[in-house]
């Protein structure tokens, strides 16, 4: 079963490498609000990223290969498809 990874700042922020270790190729990685802005480097966790559309918006967030924008029906949906969530 996978895991939601929800979050909120830039990359830059957490240790990335102790990050790597921990998001398994079959969880969900979701950005919200600031943490759109750094889409391209959560790409280094993740090949699929997910991010809020909203937040993306108001941020003028461009998407590239591999990121796709989720409401927040989505968003509750896929909180109850994995098995657990953390935010970050």
């Amino acid at each position: 079963m996978s895991t939601l990874h929800i979050f909120s700042k830039p990359l830059a922020y957490y240790d990335s490498t102790q990050l790597e270790n921990i998001i398994k190729d079959t969880d969900k990685v979701l950005l919200v609000g600031d943490a759109c802005y750094a889409a391209k480097q959560y790409m280094q966790l993740n090949d699929s990223l997910l991010l809020l559309l909203e937040d993306a918006h108001a941020r003028a967030i461009k998407l590239s290969l591999g990121q796709t924008l989720i409401n927040y029906d989505e968003f509750v949906a896929l909180t109850l498809s994995t098995n657990q969530s953390i935010t970050w």
